[in-house]
């Protein structure tokens, strides 16, 4: 089984322009090499991913779960419409293949006692297997302001998955080093932490947290940044999990944000063809840490 722990979905209205203009700078930056018009003041309208977009690129790659992840962006800068009304569209959304997507709760624990009730309403209806975090708008884990959302998404038992490493435009990534994970690790053994993106920059971190606590895993979305261009890259930092951690990394793709330079089929066929590690380690980074992680 291959399990995508890391995908997106959005509809235009739920993203704060300025986080638009942010994943579109890339892109505009090759408007006179592509035949496109990224018009990044007008924030794209046509933004938009739904579920079938998601399932299609499953299908292409061999996939056969995923894990959606919302990102509540709005205490930064306010989207159209609002974190309840996204993460409502998000569950509906995947009910209609409740065997292939798996959707976690989109919140910033900065909301205080609301967090705490979108939490707690989205295991309710919904059966939330988890949350998605983004400490990059603005707060540390180990702060004792957001101890009390912590507390419920233990004693709710959701596996947490956190961005980790590089922010761009209002976001700062000064939050966003693995190692303020720290304590949340030891408070809460038997919550299960994934550090997304190998920690970025703070990978060395993240391989030694992994290493220190049990509950502790990180996934490798992102990665396919370094294709086409530089194959040799991704194969060594592959070749790099195996020989640190390889019991805690899962496979992501961080879908649709790299689908204009290197798709996810093709990332997936990518880690599944070339030569990194053995046949046993691959399915394991594919699917079995991640089965972990979830309990599934």
């Amino acid at each position: 089984m291959i399990i995508d722990s890391h995908v997106h979905l959005w509809l235009r209205d739920h993203l704060p322009d300025a986080m638009v203009r942010m994943y579109l700078e890339p892109l505009a930056a090759l408007e006179g090499l592509m035949d496109w018009d990224v018009q990044t003041e007008k924030v794209w309208p046509e933004y938009t991913v739904g579920p079938d977009r998601v399932l299609e690129a499953m299908d292409a790659g061999g996939v056969d779960m995923s894990v959606v992840l919302p990102i509540d962006f709005n205490l930064v800068e306010g989207a159209r419409s609002g974190v309840e009304e996204y993460n409502t569209w998000v569950f509906e959304s995947c009910a209609d293949a409740p065997d292939r997507l798996i959707p976690f709760v989109g919140v910033d624990p900065q909301r205080g006692e609301r967090a705490l009730d979108l939490l707690e309403r989205y295991v309710k209806r919904y059966d939330a297997k988890g949350v998605k975090l983004y400490p990059s708008t603005g707060w540390y884990p180990n702060e004792e302001r957001v101890r009390a959302f912590l507390d419920r998404v233990n004693d709710l038992g959701l596996v947490i998955i956190t961005h980790a490493g590089a922010a761009w435009g209002s976001l700062d990534e000064k939050f966003s080093e693995p190692d303020f994970w720290k304590e949340v690790l030891q408070r809460y053994p038997d919550t299960n932490v994934v550090l997304a993106h190998l920690g970025g920059r703070w990978r060395q971190q993240t391989y030694r947290m992994c290493r220190e606590f049990p509950n502790c895993y990180t996934d490798c979305s992102a990665l396919q940044g370094w294709l086409p261009s530089n194959p040799e890259t991704a194969i060594s930092r592959l070749q790099e999990l195996v020989s640190e951690i390889p019991d805690k990394v899962s496979f992501g793709s961080d879908f649709p944000l790299f689908e204009l330079s290197y798709t996810t089929p093709l990332w997936a066929h990518f880690v599944r063809a070339q030569p990194w590690a053995d046949e046993e380690t691959k399915e394991r980074l594919l699917g079995g840490n991640m089965r972990k992680v979830l309990g599934i």
